[in-house]
């Protein structure tokens, strides 16, 4: 039996294979006419991103392909709480009267006539053998120290707002030192007020840091 097979435009003629047992060889189909490693689209071949871009090649998109999502399993970060929020605010307010104060201390003219003559200046600096040149130096030192203090407390306080537990401590330690010295220190009139507003201040923004939602967002941040 034989089998007809018709040629293309450009052939000979029909060709003809003759039936029978296999001889276990076959015709060769034509080779890979494009380069190795690219499909006929000129896109290469291999692993292909989620997003569509193939590795080692051209980005090629796909319309079809979907972004990465986050696994289930990874952590989501808690959102801050209001109270948080508040605390910062209370905390940055308490500390700002002493900044502002030690950096006028340290830039603004003081002369002896600044001082009421009740306070007694003249007869301190006489009994401690002491010029007003050197005592003013002091002063400035002393003003300097409280507005790093009052620096030093408002970074622990953002840090305490960022989630740093060590930022609450921090902070919490401060205030408690801060206000024990100044209700120790209180006199009466007009300038205890003064002193106290700082201190309620101080102690209701550390109080915010500790209220449930605030301890619950912490909690959740270990």
């Amino acid at each position: 039996m034989v089998t007809v097979s018709t040629g293309s435009q450009g052939d000979e003629g029909p060709r003809y294979y003759p039936s029978g047992p296999s001889t276990g060889q076959y015709p060769q189909y034509p080779q890979n006419p494009y380069p190795q490693g690219t499909s006929p689209a000129g896109a290469p071949q291999g692993d292909q991103h989620p997003a569509g871009q193939y590795t080692g090649g051209q980005y090629a998109y796909s319309p079809y392909a979907q972004a990465p999502t986050p696994s289930a399993d990874e952590p989501r970060r808690a959102r801050r709480p209001a109270t948080m929020a508040g605390a910062l605010v209370l905390l940055v307010l308490s500390a700002l009267p002493f900044l502002v104060f030690g950096v006028l201390g340290l830039f603004v003219p003081i002369s002896q006539d600044m001082f009421p003559p009740e306070l007694g200046l003249d007869a301190m600096l006489t009994q401690y053998n002491v010029s007003f040149d050197q005592f003013l130096q002091a002063v400035r030192l002393l003003l300097a120290l409280v507005a790093v203090l009052a620096l030093v407390y408002i970074g622990l306080a953002v840090a305490a707002f960022a989630g740093k537990a060590w930022g609450r401590v921090a902070v919490t330690v401060l205030t408690v030192l801060f206000c024990g010295f100044l209700l120790l220190n209180l006199g009466g009139g007009a300038s205890s007020l003064i002193i106290l507003a700082p201190v309620v201040l101080a102690v209701a923004g550390v109080v915010l840091m500790f209220v449930r939602p605030s301890a619950a967002w912490f909690a959740g941040l270990r």
